[in-house]
């Protein structure tokens, strides 16, 4: 069995974050199968290059590294070009892969999980998805998701992801009830691996004094925070907690992890002119058990959110197998988790008085820290141990390989279908993604056309649509409203404006019908929207070119654009309904650009003249 996996934050031993999906992978080959993996070439922790290249991969695992921009821990438009950069190259990469028997995708963010469903659709092999984060709704939730189209498109796309799953693996047990209940997941599709840990790299007894002594702390309680330095984690928190404790010469704070709010940790952490507290970086997950073993009291911190209390944080799992207390801001099921051991402290997030409390606490009781300890390694010992939690990952997967096999996914009544979803799903997902990366361009277009031609920015016109049912198309202004003496508009030619020639030349002006293939009255690739007075002028032929949605490009724009007469262009929309796929789409797609590149068969200054009707049966000549 080849199982394919798309991650861009897919970590190895010498990088930081979880390695769930390595262990994962080296528990398959090992028992005979192969794994191939496309991640990015930069650290999702850090947004540094991944040492990858420096340790060895177990035969039968092969890696891919992408490279990514270097704008992943920039802001957030820049975070959206590194997700959508590796969305696309991670896709094509899926494609070259040789004969996967699964294709598996992970979330968040939910676009890699979109390109493992494309590859899996194009390659007409069985899609896993799994789900390590409740996304969008957590970005909602946590302020950091507010524009609604944008909140609407995510929440269609993850819809769809879930439908075409075949089957959807959570990471945590409270995500069962939330996909069942608030997305309408079909229970028999969910399956729960939780994180968990190899427990044979932790040795309790381990005190690791070189370390100590390195950071100045061998004869302090070293309290440790592993993991990102994001915005949900509550650095903050810990910091003021410090302030509280900057007196006690006897505790001292360690962080080891980075991400985008690394930098604003360590200025506030000068603010508060804290000489208690060491920023470690980024720590490979290999030298984590080492870290671990120099510590005495561990953290794990959230900021308040009622969605956080469905996770089950990987570094929760390493401190309870290092054999070290923690002290937990998170409430919901990892709380149950350290209250049902004994391996620690729950105090309510965001609180720095209760954490510098509840710290205090343990650093004075070192006989109840070392109880804690023992709990808590013998209960994830016996609970989340990765072993055999990776043995139910290849069973899993497995049972997806297998059904590939069921009229489901190869019967020919379920192609149509299929196809239509897939179209549509590719739409919403390259719309939303244009939208927001080209936002600016939008805006700045904007902008000319009012300094220029005034208001409205935007032409507005009804045309056909499916099934000839009319929609109103968006386009932006390209021409004046002069007119002669008796009120008539001037001809085309003399009102185009010189911004109007070249957004038309460089086809700028129809960018914003992204908006209308968003809303669904249009898709990428289809037949030309026409005005509605063209529906009576077709033959009964070419009428037929009104069976699929118009699209922002066609396949008679690629054979020649405005070279062609009317009834070569009307017959390559019927011949494109007849033989309409998802190959012939990406086909389009792909000349197309090439076509904007080069300019070729783009007539700024002379549009087509009118359509008139045709003698013609709007046949293709073969």
């Amino acid at each position: 069995m080849h199982i394919l996996l798309i991650h861009q934050a897919f970590a190895g031993p010498n990088d930081p974050g979880g390695t769930r999906h390595f262990e994962f992978a080296r528990h398959c080959v090992g028992a005979g199968h192969r794994v191939t993996v496309i991640a990015s070439d930069l650290v999702y922790m850090t947004g540094t290059p991944s040492d990858a290249g420096e340790y060895a991969l177990p035969e039968g695992l092969t890696l891919i590294r992408l490279r990514t921009p270097r704008t992943l821990h920039g802001s957030v438009f820049g975070r959206l070009v590194a997700f959508w950069a590796f969305m696309l190259g991670s896709a094509l990469a899926g494609l070259r892969v040789r004969n996967p028997d699964v294709v598996m995708g992970t979330s968040p963010p939910m676009f890699q999980a979109a390109s493992a469903w494309l590859v899996s659709a194009l390659r007409r092999r069985p899609f896993l998805l799994e789900i390590r984060d409740l996304w969008p709704d957590s970005l909602v939730q946590g302020g950091v998701l507010q524009n609604r189209s944008a909140i609407w498109a995510f929440r269609a796309l993850e819809g769809f992801l879930y439908r075409r799953a075949q089957r959807v693996l959570g990471n945590s047990p409270a995500y069962r009830s939330y996909l069942i209940e608030q997305k309408g997941v079909p229970a028999e599709r969910i399956d729960i691996i939780p994180n968990g840990v190899d427990v044979s790299l932790f040795d309790p007894a381990e005190r690791s004094e070189d370390l100590r002594e390195r950071w100045g702390v061998a004869n302090k309680v070293l309290v440790t925070y592993t993991g990102a330095l994001g915005a949900a984690n509550s650095i903050p928190t810990i910091l003021r907690a410090a302030a509280r404790l900057r007196d006690r010469d006897d505790v001292h704070f360690l962080l080891a992890g980075g991400g985008n709010r690394e930098r604003e940790a360590r200025e506030l952490s000068d603010k508060l002119g804290l000489t208690n507290v060491t920023f470690a970086g980024g720590i490979a997950k290999a030298r984590i058990p080492q870290l671990l073993a120099a510590s005495d009291v561990c953290l794990a911190t959230l900021k308040p959110n009622p969605i956080y209390n469905n996770v089950y944080p990987n570094k929760v799992f390493d401190y309870m197998a290092a054999g070290r207390p923690t002290i937990l801001t998170i409430d919901g099921v990892i709380r149950e988790v350290i209250e049902r051991s004994g391996g620690g402290l729950y105090v309510p997030p965001a609180d720095d008085a209760a954490l510098a409390a509840a710290i205090l606490e343990l650093c004075s009781d070192r006989p109840r820290r070392l109880s804690m300890g023992r709990s808590a390694r013998d209960y994830v010992a016996k609970h989340f141990d990765r072993r055999s939690q990776s043995q139910a990952f290849l069973e899993l997967v497995k049972g997806v390989a297998a059904s590939a096999r069921s009229p489901r996914i190869q019967g020919p009544q379920r192609r149509g279908a299929c196809y239509h979803g897939t179209k549509r799903a590719l739409d919403l997902l390259v719309s939303t993604l244009c939208l927001v990366v080209f936002g600016p361009l939008l805006a700045a277009i904007a902008v000319g056309v009012w300094l220029i031609l005034g208001r409205p920015v935007l032409f507005r016109q009804q045309r056909l649509g499916l099934r000839g049912r009319p929609f109103t198309i968006l386009k932006f202004r390209t021409m004046t409203n002069q007119c002669d003496g008796d009120g008539n508009l001037l001809p085309d030619e003399r009102r185009t404006t010189r911004l109007g020639l070249f957004l038309r030349r460089t086809s700028l002006d129809e960018l914003p019908q992204l908006w209308n293939v968003l809303k669904g009255e249009m898709s990428l690739v289809g037949t030309r929207p026409h005005p509605l007075k063209y529906l009576e002028r077709y033959s009964p032929e070419q009428r037929r070119r009104l069976q699929v949605k118009p699209g922002m490009t066609t396949l008679s724009a690629v054979k020649g654009r405005n070279a062609q007469t009317w009834e070569q262009k009307l017959a390559w929309d019927v011949y494109y309904v007849d033989h309409q796929s998802l190959w012939l789409d990406l086909a389009i797609l792909v000349r197309t650009l090439v076509a904007l590149v080069t300019r070729r068969g783009a007539s700024g200054d002379a549009p087509m003249p009118e359509f008139r009707g045709s003698a013609s049966d709007g046949s293709l000549s073969k």
